[in-house]
């Protein structure tokens, strides 16, 4: 710590200098950084001396303390740069009264009364007692409330954290997390135990705990590192889709991800070798987080357990079991659904037929053959029997197209759920299910990751029917599981009782659109059948290098496709990149169009603190939000754009599908442009035109299913410039990548114990 100075032998390093003073004013603080400048007046001193650093903010007159050094400014001069600084409490009572006068909604008068009701105990007072400055005439409530929040904010806990992440240069956002799981212990844990920060609090991983290990001098070759570790791996796994991972892989990543530092935290004669945990160590870490739940360890037939973190093996657990009641409850009486329409095709027939009788169906199939069309139907038959409707889809963007397809009300998952404010949790879940009798139609449900559909599936119960419906030939979802392709793979094993309907005839209506024709093209690993002119729908435009795509994309967006069909380059075209980096990537792509269309608006510049470029969002900007903001009911993957900003207080208001939405300077971390997004970001969208760069640079990106998704989100234009070498690999891939999930085998194992069959059929779905 700064106040001991470096631990380390061999430092020569003169321990830091401890100065204290009294604060004369603040002339400088940033909320976002914490960086403040002060002057302070220091025993001795005639003038107020200049203090920086970062801190918390301090009121004037505030008695403080810190460690740090003196240096020399080239313009600002002497200077006195701080690693900690400490707020100390007022001991006399002049002292205490001048404190509190800077406190919003008190000021001399009530400071006064302040202090001669409680004396030298106000502060002891304000800290565990509050409410009994109610007892101080003119103090109500709102002005005890303000008091608080202000009081609480520069002192406790919450500080102590603050200021210790500030010294090790960690955000000081989690301090308030820490506390709450850790209460009086949070300082203590944060320096002696920091591994127990990456397990037990939720936003803090393995790699800042390391850090803050690294820094504090904790032990870097102990259990707890260890552990933390492998709940690391598995987490990062998660991000890749993975519910599982099968033992030796786990180990493996595990050793790297755990090698020390060579030559700085240890000794500098060490080997590299010997800067590897041993495999028998993490071998050793497994089996005590098995022993303590937090690992879930499944055996495969012929392959390598599987690994899972507790919570995702419980999600699939309770994924496969309500799903396996759905397919085999008596509980519904079968509907009629009459004479059918002459123009459905036999997969819709069989479709509209199979949720009439069947508590869960599942159907799926590309684009132009007619899944509206069935959901419109079944919609229609649910009507006649008076059974109340329920349609969602993941996405905000998805449920608007489904209730534009249907004519009645969609809501996203988490509105039908009705999520609740910060917590994140849901109104309906299984101990408060959703009301039935219903049907609940999902859409988009190749989106579904086991976590989404654990939390929908829970709040279901028989009298629900569930009907799922997807293009299993996408992208999975951007969550961990592959929930609707496992799904159909266990429901299309012999002797299931749960329906799948592949509808795969293209109607005649979609067969005159070239974008619908090279979607199947792609599907079918054959040449693409581009438009040659005309009112054509879908382009091919040919670029070796990055440089030559990125000037062929900017002149369609900007000039091409707004002159050819009448569309707004702003939020009519959107462009699909595999990826974030490069001359052909989202970011690039962004910043030329920001500067193209937005120029010399009215803007908010989020500073990158020296570890990435300062964003800005100017007026008129297309944004997304890339989490799920529960509070404020907006979702990771909306889109909207700028229609409001403050330059001075940098705040700024997003429109997204009609709802005006402010974003405070702390909210603005999670919107990014929205030029270009990844096409894994597109997913559960549609856009009247589509532009997708496609080079070699992506080559390890180049999938069938992420150019097929790509396609499928354009619905009056599609462009694909590119090279054509790397077009072509696109569509000859056809392995998707794999992931490790255990639902499929799962839920066949869970139908058969639920049909009185005894034998478990273990199958590998990875």
């Amino acid at each position: 710590m700064a106040d001991h100075g470096d631990p380390r032998e061999g430092d020569d390093r003169a321990p830091p200098l401890r100065l204290e003073g009294n604060v004369s004013n603040t002339v400088f603080h940033s909320v976002e950084t914490r960086y403040t400048v002060l002057r302070v007046y220091v025993r001795g001193s005639l003038e107020p001396t200049t203090w920086v650093g970062r801190c918390m903010g301090v009121e004037e007159g505030a008695q403080v303390s810190a460690a740090g050094e003196w240096v020399m400014h080239p313009v600002h001069g002497r200077q006195f740069a701080f690693e900690r600084l400490t707020v100390k409490a007022p001991t006399t009572l002049p002292g205490i009264r001048r404190r509190l006068e800077k406190y919003p909604g008190l000021g001399k008068d009530k400071a006064e009364k302040i202090v001669r009701r409680f004396g030298a105990d106000t502060f002891t007072i304000l800290d565990n007692e509050p409410r009994r400055l109610l007892e101080v005439e003119g103090i109500g409530p709102k002005t005890l409330e303000r008091i608080v929040d202000h009081h609480s904010s520069r002192s406790g806990p919450v500080v102590e954290v603050e200021n210790q992440l500030l010294e090790l240069d960690i955000p000081t956002f989690y301090a308030d997390a820490i506390v709450r799981r850790f209460a009086g212990d949070a300082l203590t844990v944060l320096q002696r135990h920091p591994y127990r920060l990456a397990r037990e609090v939720r936003g803090i991983g393995f790699l800042t705990a390391d850090r803050i290990a690294r820094a504090l001098g904790v032990d870097m070759e102990s259990d707890d590192r260890v552990d933390a570790g492998l709940v690391y791996v598995l987490e990062q796994a998660e991000n890749d889709g993975h519910c599982a991972l099968p033992r030796e892989r786990l180990v493996g990543a595990a050793v790297g991800i755990l090698a020390l530092p060579s030559g700085r935290d240890r000794d500098p004669q060490a080997s590299v070798q010997s800067d590897r945990i041993p495999p028998e160590r993490i071998e050793a870490g497994i089996g005590r987080l098995l022993m303590s739940g937090e690992l879930v360890e499944e055996p495969r037939e012929g392959n390598t357990p599987l690994l899972f973190l507790a919570e995702l093996h419980a999600a699939e657990q309770n994924v496969a079991q309500v799903l396996a009641d759905l397919a085999t409850t008596t509980a519904h009486e079968r509907w009629s659904h009459g004479e059918l329409p002459a123009h459905l095709s036999p997969g819709q027939v069989a479709a509209v037929k199979a949720i009439a009788e069947s508590g869960l169906v599942i159907l799926t199939g590309g684009p132009g053959t007619g899944k509206s069309t069935v959901i419109r139907q079944v919609i229609e038959m649910a009507i006649a029997h008076e059974c109340e409707l329920m349609l969602a889809a993941p996405t905000g963007r998805a449920a608007k197209r489904l209730s534009e397809a249907t004519g009645q009300e969609a809501r996203t998952i988490h509105r039908l759920l009705e999520i609740q404010g910060s917590s994140g949790a849901f109104t309906y879940h299984t101990n408060n299910p959703l009301p039935g009798p219903a049907l609940v139609v999902i859409d988009e449900a190749s989106m579904l990751d086991v976590t989404l559909a654990d939390a929908l599936f829970s709040a279901l119960t028989p009298e629900h029917r569930l009907m799922l419906v997807g293009d299993i030939d996408q992208l999975p979802s951007v969550g961990p599981g592959n929930v609707l392709r496992d799904v159909i793979a266990a429901a299309e094993r012999p002797g299931s009782p749960i329906p799948v309907v592949r509808l795969k005839q293209i109607f005649r209506q979609a067969e005159g659109s070239s974008i619908i024709v090279n979607a199947h093209t792609i599907l079918e690993g054959s040449r693409l059948r581009p438009d040659s002119g005309g009112d054509g729908q879908f382009f091919v435009v040919h670029a070796r290098d990055a440089e030559r795509a990125h000037e062929l994309v900017m002149k369609a967006v900007c000039e091409r496709a707004p002159e050819a069909y009448g569309l707004d380059p702003r939020s009519d075209v959107q462009i699909l990149c595999p990826m974030h980096k490069g001359k052909a990537g989202t970011t690039a792509f962004n910043r030329a169009l920001q500067e193209r269309f937005t120029k010399g608006e009215p803007e908010v510049v989020l500073d990158g603190s020296g570890r990435s470029q300062p964003r800005r969002f100017r007026l008129g900007d297309r944004v997304m939000q890339t989490r799920n903001d529960y509070d404020r009911q907006v979702f990771n993957g909306d889109i909207g754009q700028v229609i409001r900003v403050n330059p001075d207080k940098q705040t700024l208001v997003v429109e997204i599908d009609g709802i005006a939405v402010a974003y405070e300077t702390k909210q603005l971390a999670a919107l990014q442009l929205a030029y270009a997004v990844t096409i894994h970001k597109s997913q559960g969208s549609e856009f009247p035109a589509v532009i997708i760069p496609l080079l070699g640079e992506h080559w390890v990106m180049l999938r069938r299913n992420l150019l097929y998704t790509a396609v499928t989100r354009a619905q009056r234009l599609c462009v694909l410039v590119g090279d054509p070498r790397a077009i072509g690999q696109a569509i000859r891939r056809a392995d998707a990548a794999r992931r490790f999930t255990g639902l499929a085998p799962r839920l066949v194992s869970t139908l058969r114990e639920a049909l009185g069959e005894v034998e478990i059929v273990a199958i590998d779905s990875t």
